[in-house]
């Protein structure tokens, strides 16, 4: 069963599209993550991942070596896994909304909380996660000093999607099992 979410907006004419999925049973998250992101090529570029070398940069971010034109990313979290395609530099991150140690909040989100709710921390963590993965620095390293837009979404109950361009871009998410 799939559902499309569309968050798009008119006079965007880029694009990212979200491939979520519900993790099978038994089934590791990375997996799952790599599954979606199978489904994601070719329903966006009529390609298999089997037809792409994955290799990462010296700070971890995956790519594409032989098509430039194809940037994506993968998160996990709880029961989900999330695949970003686009046609330009994309960080995602998926977080199942948990209690979470109010130091972390302290160390890693100081000045970006937007209040004192779980779901702000973790939406706080989910947008900094992208960050990071987006500019290929990572989560200690996420600065917001480029230029960037980060877009949070609630589209599955109890969990926080946050995508990161370098400018707004027109949103498509696919949630399939």
């Amino acid at each position: 069963m799939s559902t499309i979410y569309s968050a798009t907006s008119a006079s965007v004419s880029k694009m990212i599209k979200l491939y979520i999925t519900k993790l099978s049973l038994s089934e590791k998250p990375h997996d799952a993550a790599l599954r979606a992101l199978d489904i994601a090529l070719f329903d966006t570029f009529s390609i298999r991942r089997s037809d792409c070398r994955i290799e990462k940069t010296q700070s971890g971010k995956p790519f594409f070596p032989d098509r430039a034109d194809i940037k994506f990313n993968l998160s996990h979290s709880g029961e989900y896994a999330v695949a970003a395609v686009s046609d330009r530099e994309v960080g995602v991150d998926i977080e199942w909304i948990r209690p979470v140690n109010p130091r972390i909040a302290d160390r890693y989100l100081h000045g970006i909380v937007r209040g004192t709710r779980v779901a702000d921390i973790i939406e706080a963590w989910c947008r900094k996660e992208s960050y990071g993965k987006f500019t290929g620095a990572g989560l200690l390293k996420a600065d917001f000093l480029q230029p960037h837009y980060i877009e949070v979404f609630n589209c599955i109950d109890g969990y926080i999607v946050a995508v990161c361009t370098a400018e707004r871009d027109n949103t498509e998410i696919f949630i399939f099992e």
